[in-house]
């Protein structure tokens, strides 16, 4: 009996090794499927994925709608299709090469064995990502890079994510996101995907400069005015981090710029889009009136219609080339009557308002919105354009646009061209209308090239072609109502420790978080960010900074008052040692000069720089039309009294402590130790090298204009002028050619349109740019400046050591030498009593 006990004993213990055994193998073989799924299918069919309407892959989905029939492999739809075409779709992956054989057997086997589930497989314990060890991580990746590419690193987000337990779908779809969108918002010539530099792929590095986010109007800066969630945390490791990449926002949440910069009016902000269409039209060399008249059928092709998917009433659209690829332009109407009937007026129609769409450098296409004169609009009229059925009917510019384009261009049948051809006398121009309305195959092919060049490019960006917007869904995610697990994760605590901070503060308490303890209790996204800055106080987490980007600015020479989008002016810190100081030495008081007072701001715009006059030299040729962003700029070129209390301040560039390296021996040759000559307070300082000019730009506030900022505030708007002030020469406008043998105080001379005194004459103005011969044949159009980034060239330009530019000309230049679009060159150490300059902001 004891003998048969045992034995019975030992088939138990073998029948439990076996079920052991047994369930070990159907775990291991729903691993793989779940991996195989992930790799190749879970972008389009997990549960953001772009085509979730047509299959969703989960485990309780695909067992329900039969897409799976455990142990049956041949009956399973989504077998079938793994392997090729069936009569219920294409094979699967869409788009995409077959599975593998061996991916395909595993499929098989999994199927086989019942089909498992893999969401029943616990899932290894997420480790609590801490504040201090993300900002580490963060911090041991800029100290990888060199100290010339650390300005230029900035870094996303998800951490707070996967602290709540967001889903490895959920992640997943943010980081596919995050790349279409910072991408989709790029005027960077490739695709560049956010690389993700921690394990758990919840921090994404980016370089600015590829993008070009350094080149144009600083689109960082204006993301962290609009960041709301900016914490400036006790650790050292931040303050290190903010002095390294010289910026005081270095990372901001992934989830709250892709709900931000989705829609206006960050969108236009980062892309920099002008107020009007004709002014991006200048900007990407598209000129639709010369192309309808000169270029039917050649750079234009049109085509018209009764019903679109957004618009009300009839609709044309319309291709133009430019200078990334396509430009469509759309005209939307409030109705269909008089010329507002497209099938009667196909050529003099009255619109309303429309949509452009454009290819990016990259591929990837940008929106804008207008309205009849071509003004840009964050969203359009409901009673011409509309979401239809949508949760937001509303069509808005950004985010509406791309959930609506997935697939590039709609597909559309044009119904304008046979109406034209069956008419025998119209009241319009017959042959133009038919050289304008182009056939059905071509405006097919021209759709094809761009869906193609459309789709590369949002494949190269990890993201799906066609389907819906995962973007759409997690801005819908992002504006939801926040439970505890959430809100502890985006203060960068534990639920359980958030909760007991709340409970202990009152002033947490009046924030009406206890509503966070409750079961399903939540708050509003709104409310929250509203109150964030005090929570954190109140948490003692560090010090909240958030700053308006909105203001009211009195706009120079102007009676009147508007309301501009204008960045805050830039706190006047940094960062050594780990802890924030001012800029002013020996904690000296900045002088009043840095704040805008006597600057005058030139808005942003386009103009004409450069010569192609007679006597311009190469160097100034060709003329080309620059987009320069909005700045500050000094009235009158900084004096002897102005420059005294930069040396008071900063004794190391004082006449008889300067080094060497930085002057040629004649530094303020004429001034007396630290004092200027006599009765000259209030004329420019002259004998001043770049390198000084560059200091007390920096120590004021400032910087030293770009060569595009210079000339544009020199011209005063005026366009295609020789000097200041027009063509003619007249000697009352400027002080040159020895006419009173020295400088004369600022502002004696007449001011330009701009309000800036002495932009000719009086002394030669220093500029920021390294001079370069060929530079106008081959710089950017927008913001250009030669010798490096303005990031580098300030925070570098102690160590640099190339030839760089003056403008304006001097009280002993010629007619010639004052011309507005005239280049000196020089080196940075020398100095002259021609030579002075003025700052800009």
């Amino acid at each position: 009996m004891k003998v048969l006990k045992n034995y019975g004993k030992i088939i138990c213990i073998l029948i439990l090794v076996s079920n052991y055994q047994i369930s070990e193998a159907q775990q291991n073989l729903a691993q793989q499927a779940y991996a195989i799924f992930e790799q190749h299918c879970l972008d389009c069919h997990g549960e953001f994925g772009s085509y979730t309407d047509a299959l969703l892959i989960t485990h309780t989905n695909l067992i329900e709608d039969r897409s799976i029939i455990p142990r049956q492999p041949d009956a399973s739809e989504l077998y079938l299709r793994l392997i090729g075409d069936t009569n219920r779709g294409s094979q699967m992956p869409l788009g995409q090469e077959p599975l593998d054989p061996k991916a395909i057997a595993s499929i098989r086997r999994w199927i086989e064995a019942g089909a498992p589930n893999w969401s029943a497989i616990p899932k290894p314990k997420r480790s609590f990502i801490t504040p201090e060890v993300m900002l580490q991580a963060i911090y041991t990746h800029v100290g990888s890079l060199t100290d010339f590419d650390r300005p230029f690193a900035r870094y996303f987000t998800l951490t707070h994510l996967y602290n709540a337990g967001a889903n490895d779908d959920n992640l997943r779809a943010y980081r596919n996101a995050l790349s279409k969108l910072v991408n989709s918002l790029s005027w960077g010539k490739r695709v560049r995907k956010p690389i993700s530099i921690d394990p758990e792929e919840t921090i994404f590095y980016i370089d600015l400069r590829h993008y070009e986010w350094d080149s144009r109007s600083d689109p960082w800066y204006k993301i962290q005015q609009a960041y709301p969630y900016n914490i400036n945390f006790k650790f050292s490791t931040y303050e290190a981090l903010c002095q390294d990449t010289n910026c005081e926002v270095p990372f901001v949440r992934a989830d709250w710029f892709i709900a931000t910069a989705s829609l206006p009016p960050l969108y236009y902000d980062i892309l920099d889009l002008p107020k009007t269409d004709r002014e991006l039209e200048i900007q990407l060399e598209v000129d639709i009136a010369a192309n309808i008249k000169n270029a039917p059928g050649i750079r234009v092709w049109r085509a018209g219609f009764n019903e679109s998917g957004v618009s009300r009433n009839n609709r044309v659209v319309e291709r133009h080339e430019s200078r990334y690829g396509a430009y469509w332009k759309s005209y939307d109407f409030s109705g269909n009557a008089g010329q507002q009937n497209i099938f009667s007026h196909p050529l003099t129609f009255k619109h309303d308002g429309g949509e452009i769409i454009f290819n990016l450098p990259n591929g990837l296409q940008a929106y804008y919105l207008s309205n009849s004169i071509g003004t840009r609009l964050d969203a359009a009229p409901i009673d011409i354009v509309s979401n239809a059925g949508a949760r937001d009917p509303v069509v808005r510019n950004g985010l509406s646009c791309m959930g609506c384009h997935t697939e590039g261009m709609k597909i559309f049948e044009d119904q304008l061209r046979s109406v034209i051809v069956q008419i025998s006398n119209p009241p319009y121009d017959k042959a133009q209308a038919l050289r304008l309305y182009a056939e059905k195959t071509e405006m097919d092919n021209l759709i094809r090239e761009d869906t193609k060049r459309y789709k590369q490019a949002v494949e190269a960006a990890g993201g799906v072609f066609g389907g819906s917007e995962p973007i759409q869904q997690l801005v819908k995610q992002f504006e939801g109502p926040i439970d505890a697990t959430h809100a502890a994760a985006e203060v960068g605590l534990k639920t359980t420790n958030f909760l007991k901070k709340i409970r202990e503060n009152n002033t947490l308490q009046n924030l009406g978080l206890m509503v966070l303890g409750i079961p399903k209790g939540s708050v509003k996204r709104d409310a929250w960010t509203s109150q964030f800055g005090t929570m954190i106080s109140a948490l003692n987490l560090g010090e909240y900074s958030k700053q308006s980007s909105l203001q009211t600015e009195t706009v120079p020479n102007k009676t009147a008052t508007k309301t501009l989008r204008t960045p805050t002016p830039p706190s006047r810190t940094s960062w050594k040692g780990g802890k924030r100081i001012s800029n002013v030495p020996n904690g000296t008081a900045i002088p009043s000069e840095s704040d805008y007072t006597n600057m005058v701001l030139i808005p942003s715009s386009h103009f004409q720089m450069g010569s192609n006059d007679s006597n311009a030299f190469n160097d100034e040729k060709p003329v080309d039309t620059i987009y320069v962003s909005a700045f500050y700029i000094d009235k009158h070129e900084v004096t002897n009294a102005q420059y005294k209390k930069f040396i008071d301040a900063n004794p190391q560039w004082k006449k008889e402590r300067i080094p060497r390296t930085y002057h040629d021996g004649h530094y303020l040759k004429y001034w007396n130790g630290s004092n200027y000559p006599i009765g000259k307070s209030n004329h420019p300082v002259t004998h001043v090298s770049w390198y000084a000019a560059m200091a007390y730009a920096k120590w004021i506030g400032k910087r030293l204009p770009t060569e595009a900022e210079w000339e544009k505030a020199a011209r005063g708007r005026l366009v295609d002028k020789k000097y200041t002030w027009g063509n003619l020469f007249d000697s009352s406008k400027a002080n040159y050619g020895k006419s009173i043998g020295n400088t004369t105080p600022v502002g004696t001379y007449p001011a330009n349109r701009y309000g800036l005194y002495d932009m000719a004459g009086n002394v030669r103005e220093w500029c920021l740019d390294a001079y370069n011969a060929d530079f106008y044949a081959r710089s950017l159009r927008r913001n250009p400046v030669s010798g490096g980034s303005i990031y580098s060239i300030t925070n570098h330009f102690k160590n640099d050591q190339t030839v760089r530019v003056l403008r304006g000309g001097s009280w002993d230049d010629s007619p010639k030498g004052i011309r507005v679009s005239h280049r000196f060159k020089s080196t940075q150490a020398v100095t002259s009593p021609l030579v002075g300059f003025r700052c800009v902001r």
